[in-house]
Order: structure tokens, then C-alpha cells, then sequence
């Protein structure tokens, strides 16, 4: 065990609990750390924020199960949409220069984190109440999960919240850990083919000891985030977030000029 991912432990409880919280996936925080900080190559850093999130949001699942916050009808809508998306834009990874899935990577982020800026500080018309299902985000929400590891609790998120069917507003977090949960496990596993393994085989000692010091920092975190919700300014958090987000866009933006 190499010691000098130590830090790797209280940053993603961090993570993994502001993620929990918000319902949003932390592969928003950790492929930037994977890729800057740790130098890891886009590929790996992509799917090991995947294999990340699936132990930091099945830690997450368990709490939602035990606190009876999941709506099992909305979990089962909007996996039929959002699976498919994650095969298809997994598949395409294979495709598409990295430097490429980076760019939209960074430039989705900034969108999301602007956009949630501006809904959160300026007023807005109280949605109302539907019973619709949004098949059509559903399956873009999964295919930018599949394609650059994110953009799926960000996107069906706004559409549970006002679902008819939705009982209390932590039944939409509770909601989005579950579906998140399942489709990370679907892209990763997608991602897989016999070069990219090898790649992974290769670099199997470093990736095991950055591992042992995530894996219990994000199981920690799913514990905490589910909980954290309850007691938390919604509107803070989400400002909060927002302004972390587009910080990660210009971190990106930074370090692909500095790289041309």
C-alpha cells in the first residue's frame, strides 16, 4: 500500500457526501483528480470515476433503503430509457479522441454549474404537479453518463421532483441514487474491451492503491450524504455546487490550453 494517496481518504468523504446530498454524480470532483492530480489518462480516469461512484452510490442506496426514500415506480420508468443511452454512448468512447471526450466533458460541466447558478439565485414560478415521464432526457442523461461519466443525475433529477408519484423531496434524491447506482455498473462494465483491459492490467498496482483509500472514503460518504440532506440550506448547497462546478470547467479549460 503506497501511503502517498493518503489524502485520496478525507477528500472523498467530502465528495461523496456533497454528491449524496445533492443527488448529482462525483465524477463531476474525482475525474478531474483522477486526471490533474493523479495523471492518470483520460480513459482510465473516466472509468474509474464509474467504478468509483458505483461503491460511493451503492453505499448511498443502502441508506435510502433503510430510510424508505426510494419510489421503486420512478427508479423502474426511467431505467428503461436511461440504460440503453449509457450502452450507446459507452460504445462510443472506443470512438472518440480522448482530448475530444474531455472538452465536452468540461464544457457540459460549465453549462450545468452556470445554469444551476442563475435557477437557484434568481425566482422562479412554482412547477407544477405532472405524471409524465421524460423518455427523452431519460435516454440523453444516460447516454452523457455512458459517454463522459456524468450529466445523468442533472438532467432526470428536475424531472422527478414534481412527479405526482414523488411523496416527499427526499424520495427524488433517494430516487436518483438508485437509478445513478445501476447505470454506473452498466457503463462500466460497457466500457470494457480487451485493449482497454490491458491497459488496466498494466497499471493494476497504482490503480489498487489509489482504490484502498477511496473505496472507504466514498462508502463513508454515502453514508453521511442521505443524512446530510435533512439537515442542509437547499438553496446553499446548490449554490455552493454550482460555483464548485464551473470552477472544474476552467480547471480543464486551463490545463487543455496549457497542453496545445
Amino acid at each position: 500500500m503506497d501511503l502517498a494517496y493518503w489524502y485520496l481518504f478525507p477528500l472523498g468523504i467530502i465528495i461523496s457526501t456533497i454528491s449524496m446530498s445533492a443527488g448529482i454524480s462525483g465524477a463531476n470532483f474525482w475525474i478531474p483528480v483522477y486526471l490533474f492530480v493523479l495523471k492518470l489518462d483520460p480513459l482510465t480516469s473516466f472509468w474509474l470515476a464509474l467504478l468509483t461512484m458505483v461503491f460511493g452510490f451503492g453505499s448511498g442506496v443502502i441508506r435510502n433503503l433503510y430510510q424508505q426514500t426510494v419510489n421503486w415506480y420512478i427508479v423502474r420508468k426511467y431505467l428503461m430509457p436511461v440504460i440503453p443511452g449509457a450502452i450507446i454512448g459507452s460504445i462510443l468512447t472506443s470512438c472518440i479522441d480522448v482530448k475530444i471526450l474531455v472538452i465536452i466533458f468540461g464544457f457540459f460541466v460549465f453549462i450545468y454549474g452556470t445554469y444551476l447558478l442563475i435557477t437557484t439565485i434568481l425566482p422562479s414560478k412554482e412547477s407544477q404537479k405532472h405524471n409524465r415521464i421524460f423518455w427523452e432526457l431519460g435516454f440523453a442523461a444516460g447516454f452523457l453518463k455512458g459517454l463522459i461519466a456524468t450529466g445523468l443525475g442533472k438532467l432526470i433529477v428536475p424531472c422527478i421532483w414534481n412527479h405526482e408519484r414523488i411523496n416527499h423531496p427526499s424520495e427524488v434524491i433517494g430516487s436518483a441514487v438508485v437509478i445513478i447506482f445501476i447505470v454506473d455498473i452498466v457503463a462500466a462494465v460497457t466500457r470494457m474491451n480487451p485493449v482497454f483491459i490491458g491497459a488496466l492490467v498494466d497499471n493494476q498496482a497504482t490503480l489498487v492503491d489509489i482504490m484502498i483509500f477511496v473505496v472507504p472514503s466514498v462508502v463513508i460518504g454515502g453514508q453521511l450524504g442521505p443524512f446530510a440532506i435533512r439537515n442542509v440550506n437547499t438553496k446553499w448547497l446548490r449554490i455552493y455546487i454550482s460555483l464548485m462546478l464551473i470552477f472544474v470547467s476552467f480547471l480543464i479549460a486551463n490545463n487543455i490550453i496549457y497542453s496545445i
